[in-house]
């Protein structure tokens, strides 16, 4: 089954995914470094020509074809931090039996996909928003990655190995 990481922007899905799969040893899927391949475009590139809801219903075909591939009874799957924005999403992940939601403090994750203050960003919803905006935007999806995940890790005081550790003793 496969085991599927949740969690906002900047929290070290990615990160912790690659580890992960490596200790297990098995494959490893970044759903938007996977869009970007299968769409031959750019997360940015993809929201300024369909906008976040045409990239959501990308991004729920993506899971419902990563999930029901027997190949991928065993893979880390790393999922975007907005994939909960979309109920049908939720739903599918919900119904796995390995969700992990990674939780961090607002201000760290906004320091890793802030990069510094750089004024422009990879991820769209960056550019589109204020910190202030990006916060509101935080707390308004701990519920719902809540809702489609089986556990909740508190990833503050851990680095990327040790949360993989949990995840691998939990599992």
């Amino acid at each position: 089954m496969p085991i599927i990481l949740t969690g906002f922007m900047g929290v070290g899905k990615t990160t912790v995914g690659r580890i992960l799969a490596n200790k297990l040893g098995v494959p490893f899927v970044d759903m938007d470094y996977y869009i970007e391949a299968r769409q031959g475009q750019t997360i940015a590139e993809i929201f300024d020509q369909i906008g976040e809801s045409g990239f959501r219903l990308i991004e729920f075909q993506v899971l419902t074809e990563l999930l029901e591939a027997d190949e991928n009874a065993s893979i880390v799957i790393s999922t975007g931090g907005g994939i909960i924005e979309t109920a049908e999403c939720r739903q599918l992940l919900a119904q796995q039996d390995q969700v992990f939601y990674l939780q961090d403090t607002f201000e760290t994750s906004w320091q890793r996909i802030n990069r510094g203050g750089r004024t422009q960003n990879d991820r769209p919803l960056v550019n589109a928003n204020s910190k202030k905006q990006m916060a509101a935007k935080y707390e308004r999806r701990i519920p719902l990655y809540e809702e489609a995940s089986n556990y909740r890790l508190d990833v503050r005081q851990t680095d990327a190995h040790e949360t993989a550790e949990v995840i691998i003793k939990m599992g």
